[in-house]
């Protein structure tokens, strides 16, 4: 991402391809959290006989809510942090900057955004995982969303919506990874304007494959990160440890299936993740470049305004 925008813009238009893409993709990615989070997955033909198509809308609201938050957190500190950098360096907006650099700039913005968002984000896939569980408080139309919320602060206080936070310390490395090989595939693709404004064709390609090497590199963790999240208390009073750690679901998950268990449901992960990125890269590409229109039309009208007095 070199745009030369200010960080606000930025910031505005990824927040809205990331929420746009959400919207599109959602089925799938309550379809591939219960894949996760239940050994046994889920069947969609049944789900669609006992609650209807609207169950694939589970948790929707705090989703969307989560992820326009977070991308506009994450776009805005990673131009702004970027912005700083090169200035100190000496060099323009649009100047490459180190692998190490880039990387750091991702990972405090992911680090920055995630802290805010994983108690919208954990709500969210307790409100997905729900009808698998057969878990009542998250069920009962507008209520849901306040009844996990009063079950989450009645078993595990204030300090349950952070509950799987651990994870992000690495699995913020996943957008600065995959804004890292967008930018590589920018430079080595594209050429003169289209490097500068990719068309939407190349801002989707771009976007999905490097997502998709991002979430290969890290997919492990984040399916832990799902378990430990949808995980509820227990009622067995010889179970000493309530709550799984990213560390023991790791551990459960691998002794259970061995090593390919650790990528239960990968596929339905990349599937969405290509439609995902792809179209969130594509939009805001595209918000980016009507708002660089608006500029230079409004410029054009000044000077020609100036010239006629």
């Amino acid at each position: 991402m070199t745009s030369v925008l200010p960080p606000f813009v930025q910031a505005v238009s990824g927040s809205l391809g990331a929420s746009s893409a959400n919207a599109l993709t959602y089925p799938l990615d309550l379809i591939t959290t219960r894949i996760q989070a239940t050994e046994k997955g889920t069947s969609i033909r049944k789900q669609i006989h006992t609650h209807g198509l609207s169950s694939f809308y589970d948790g929707i609201g705090a989703d969307t809510g989560a992820t326009l938050l977070s991308s506009f957190l994450y776009y805005y500190m990673y131009s702004f942090l970027r912005e700083f950098v090169v200035r100190g360096n000496g060099k323009s907006k649009a100047a490459m900057l180190s692998l190490p650099q880039e990387l750091a700039i991702g990972y405090l913005s992911g680090i920055a955004s995630r802290s805010i968002t994983t108690p919208l984000n954990l709500v969210t896939v307790r409100l997905q995982t729900a009808r698998a569980s057969e878990d009542s408080s998250a069920q009962g139309g507008a209520s849901r969303f306040t009844g996990v919320c009063r079950q989450i602060l009645r078993e595990e206080g204030s300090r349950g919506f952070w509950k799987g936070f651990s994870s992000n310390f690495i699995l913020s490395l996943n957008p600065a990874v995959t804004l890292y090989l967008f930018q590589q595939y920018r430079r080595m693709m594209l050429k003169g304007k289209e490097r500068a404004a990719p068309p939407p064709g190349h801002s989707f390609v771009g976007g999905a494959l490097a997502n998709s090497i991002a979430v290969i590199m890290l997919y492990p963790l984040l399916l832990a990160k799902t378990v430990v999240q949808a995980s509820r208390r227990s009622n067995s009073a010889n179970n000493s440890s309530q709550y799984p750690s990213i560390q023991s679901s790791l551990l459960g998950i691998y002794t259970t299936g061995g090593f390919f268990a650790l990528y239960r449901g990968l596929g339905a992960q990349l599937f969405k993740g290509v439609l995902r990125q792809g179209t969130a890269m594509m939009v805001k590409q595209r918000i980016e470049q009507l708002v660089v229109q608006a500029y230079l039309k409004q410029r054009a009208r000044v000077a020609s305004n100036a010239r006629v007095r």
